[in-house]
């Protein structure tokens, strides 16, 4: 063969590598995702997993909470970390590992609960309390999920985490042994990496971080955008579900939920009202006034002051006067 036919093959052969590329890359029960080159981050700084060893003295439960859907759940309080579980016939999928040690745990019980390998690990945001372990999962074959925004900071965090397989926009469906999963990212709100998953044939929700259970918000909100929030919260309000999962703690309702968004507008427009006023913070934080029943919630005395100095923080960075 000549050289010049040779040449003719070579764009035909480079057509062949870069669609058989994109056929292994395909997943069937995937909408919606972009997946990663990990190559890229092969030899990325990691720093140590503090929660890297196995504790037979951490508390570790998998419960059902209706048909095929479960919720685990690690530590007390009553729980530390908790996220859904769904098992299908194909495999199953899972809601923030949370903990390495609570992740190997998890791993080997879902196998001898339900002798089904674990396909998706979805991370409902790249915080390390709720990430981790899932490298747990990827070793096994799992795919990770993430939002788009969430795969700059575990590198740039240096997270000791799992390098996420498949990232997604506005929203990612999964549809796996017969049931469906629908993962969104509606704003930023706690991170600018924050997933909601629906999980429609259970009316269940999982909405980590962002929903909270007769709880305060924790500490002075964290990786906070407050309009994000708000707005994350007014699309939960209008989902059909009676189970939601807050990533922590117990399960919450719809009125939960709508309790936290006024607390939470309150708390806005009081310190907003104070700043305007000219107060300073040793001022302000005195003259903000919590509802008997938010007295109440789990945390309150610890939190309060807390919650009261992230939002003066936003408050302040998010408004100009005649300056």
């Amino acid at each position: 063969m000549s050289a010049k036919k040779k040449l003719s093959y070579f764009p035909l052969i480079i057509l062949i590598l870069l669609v058989g590329n994109v056929k292994a890359q395909l997943d069937p029960h995937l909408s919606g995702p972009e997946f990663v080159d990990k190559s890229l981050y092969d030899n990325h700084e990691v720093l140590e997993d503090i929660f890297g060893k196995p504790d037979a003295g951490l508390e570790k439960t998998l419960i059902k909470v209706k048909g095929n859907l479960y919720r685990h759940t690690n530590g007390t309080l009553p729980a530390l970390h908790s996220g859904l579980v769904l098992i299908t016939h194909e495999g199953a999928i899972v809601i923030d590992p949370a903990l390495t040690q609570a992740a190997i745990w998890l791993k080997d019980e879902i196998k001898k609960k339900f002798n089904v390998p674990v396909k998706y690990v979805i991370l409902t945001h790249a915080h390390y309390d709720h990430a981790g372990g899932s490298q747990v999962f990827q070793q096994a074959g799992a795919k990770i999920i993430i939002h788009k925004n969430g795969l700059e900071p575990i590198i740039g965090e240096k997270l000791p985490v799992a390098v996420p397989d498949i990232i997604y926009d506005k929203q990612l469906t999964i549809k796996l042994g017969g049931e469906t999963v629908i993962v969104k990212h509606i704003a930023p709100s706690h991170s600018n990496s924050m997933s909601v998953v629906l999980f429609p044939q259970y009316k269940a929700l999982q909405l980590t971080d962002v929903g909270e259970s007769k709880t305060m918000p924790y500490n002075d909100f964290l990786d906070f955008y407050y309009d994000g929030w708000i707005e994350t919260l007014d699309w939960a309000l209008k989902q059909d579900v009676d189970y939601i999962d807050v990533g922590h703690y117990t399960m919450a309702t719809l009125d939960d939920i709508r309790e936290e968004r006024e607390y939470i507008v309150s708390l806005h427009q009081q310190v907003l009202n104070l700043v305007r006023e000219g107060q300073s913070w040793d001022q302000l934080y005195r003259n903000v006034k919590f509802t008997e029943e938010v007295k109440k919630w789990g945390g309150f005395d610890a939190m309060n002051k807390l919650n009261i100095l992230g939002m003066f923080r936003w408050v302040s960075n998010h408004r100009r006067g005649v300056w």
